[in-house]
């Protein structure tokens, strides 16, 4: 089913928007850094629990405790088969998986995100219950009906085609299923500073207010149960974020400009949970 027009995007556009967020997300040495948090706690970089690494590989608006928040909410336990849309370096997947006890797929479009994920994923011990695919989240490698839970933390600002990536996740999910969105989202006003954590410029940042979210999830057969907006907590949480330099693999400026906008009241974070109906 189509969605809002403005969530419409043609698929040259679409992949030449997809290499260049793959691009921006695989700079640096990640791995390394990651793994140097590990070394500087005196643990052992080849065998260690998911929260040694301090909340480093969940690079979302508030961590950990996000997470946390955000499988709760989803009613994720042991049964869950959970779907991390856009899953970056495996963080949320292996909390989840951990915490929880639930078993995860991750996709991601970056390859070396992917790998690393994996990488780091072994070293935690979780690859039974965690597991993790190169490739667009627009066109799952999955069957129909297969997950109870999917999440999409942190992504929607990068993709445009949000209504593609609705259904998707609408195909692969169980009837009854719950879809449960964190997202940093336009509020009002327009956003001037860049970079952002999630892109260099506006060229391949695509924020929506939590409406066009709401409509497009309707369109594609959810039905929204809930909608959180904590500005505060994200508030605080830049503000610590910043006055320490900002974790391993984001800019500070990219930090410092998203807290102004923040404060500022032009973007926000937000959660949408919803169900397919």
């Amino acid at each position: 089913m189509r969605g809002p027009p403005h969530f419409a995007r043609a698929k040259g556009d679409a992949m030449n928007t997809e290499e260049s967020v793959a691009a921006h997300y695989g700079r640096g040495k990640v791995e390394e850094q990651l793994l140097g948090i590990i070394k500087a706690g005196g643990g052992n970089p080849e065998h260690f629990a998911p929260a040694d690494l301090h909340g480093a590989d969940q690079l979302h608006i508030g961590g950990a405790a996000a997470t946390t928040r955000i499988a709760q909410q989803s009613g994720i336990n042991a049964s869950t088969r959970v779907l991390d849309l856009g899953s970056g370096t495996g963080g949320v997947s292996r909390h989840i998986a951990h915490s929880f006890g639930a078993t995860v797929h991750g996709v991601d479009l970056t390859p070396e995100f992917v790998e690393l994920a994996r990488s780091l994923t072994a070293r935690t011990g979780l690859t039974d219950q965690v597991a993790f695919s190169q490739g667009s989240i627009l066109s799952l490698p999955f069957d129909d009906d297969c997950f109870d839970v999917a999440l999409l933390i942190h992504v929607g600002m990068n993709i445009q085609d949000k209504d593609t990536v609705f259904a998707e996740a609408a195909r692969v999910l169980r009837p009854g299923g719950v879809f449960a969105i964190y997202d940093v989202m336009l509020m009002g006003g327009d956003v001037e500073g860049y970079p952002l954590p999630w892109a260099l410029t506006a060229d391949t940042s695509f924020m929506q207010p939590p409406l066009a979210y709401s409509d497009a999830l309707s369109q594609t057969g959810f039905i929204v149960d809930r909608e959180a907006k904590p500005l505060a907590p994200g508030i605080a949480f830049l503000e610590r974020a910043t006055s320490s330099g900002g974790p391993a693999g984001v800019d500070l400026p990219a930090m410092v400009n998203l807290l102004a906008a923040f404060r500022s009241g032009v973007l926000a974070p937000v959660e949408i949970y919803a169900h397919l109906g």
